[in-house]
C-alpha cells in the first residue's frame, strides 16, 4: 500500500467511486506509511463514500496485560457466538477457530514488534485518525438498521447477537460485548445527505 498511486487505479471521468475497506485498515496499523498512504490516495479519489467495517476492540496496547484481558474478554465473545451458532464438528468452525481465531490471537497476545499483525483499535481511535484525513462520519438510515433487526431476527441465537448505535456507526455485538463496528464515511466537502441507505 506504500506504493499505491491515484494512477493505479483506473476511474472514468464522472464515475462515481465506492470503497468498502472491510477488516483491512487494522493490518496498517504497524505500518503507519501505507495507512496514510492509502488515505491521501482516497482522498485524491474523492470516493462517494467509503464503508469501514473493523473489529471493536482495544487490541493495540504496549502492555501485554491490558492487550491479553482486552483479547480474553473479546475472543470469548467471539468464540461463544461460534459455540452456540455452528455444532462443535462442522468443518467451517473448525477451521475458523483453529486457523483465523488462532492466529488472531497469537498475534495479540504472544507476539511483538513487526511480528504482531493483528493490531486492532476502537472506532474512537479510527474516528480521530479519519477526523486528520477530513472524513466525516455518516449516519448510517434508520431502515439500515431495522433490515439488520430483520436478519439477526431469522437465526435461532438471534436474541444473543446485539446491534447497538454509537454515535453514527452500528456495533455488531455478542450478549453485549461489541466485536465489530460498521460506519460510513465521505471527504469533507462533499455533497451531504442527512443519512445515508445501504
Amino acid at each position: 500500500m506504500k506504493d499505491l498511486k491515484e494512477g493505479n487505479i483506473d476511474i472514468e471521468p464522472e464515475e462515481a467511486v465506492a470503497v468498502n475497506a472491510r477488516f483491512m485498515l487494522r493490518t496498517m496499523i504497524s505500518k503507519s506509511i501505507c495507512l496514510k498512504n492509502l488515505m491521501t490516495v482516497m482522498r485524491r479519489i474523492n470516493p462517494s463514500i467509503m464503508l469501514v467495517s473493523e473489529v471493536e476492540a482495544k487490541h493495540n496496547s504496549p502492555s501485554f496485560v491490558n492487550r491479553f484481558i482486552e483479547s480474553l474478554f473479546y475472543y470469548t465473545a467471539l468464540l461463544d457466538s461460534i459455540a452456540e451458532g455452528m455444532a462443535q464438528d462442522n468443518k467451517n468452525r473448525m477451521e475458523i477457530e483453529s486457523v483465523i481465531y488462532c492466529e488472531g490471537i497469537h498475534s495479540i497476545v504472544a507476539a511483538e514488534g513487526c511480528e504482531r499483525v493483528t493490531r486492532n483499535v476502537p472506532i474512537s481511535v479510527w474516528r480521530a485518525f479519519f477526523a486528520r484525513f477530513g472524513l466525516v462520519e455518516l449516519e448510517l438510515s434508520t431502515a439500515s438498521a431495522y433490515q439488520a433487526c430483520l436478519i439477526v431476527d431469522l437465526f435461532n441465537c438471534g436474541k444473543s447477537c446485539t446491534l447497538d448505535a454509537n454515535s453514527k456507526c452500528l456495533f455488531v455485538g455478542w450478549k453485549g460485548t461489541p466485536l465489530f463496528s460498521l460506519s460510513a464515511w465521505k471527504f469533507n466537502g462533499q455533497r451531504s445527505k442527512s443519512s445515508l441507505s445501504i
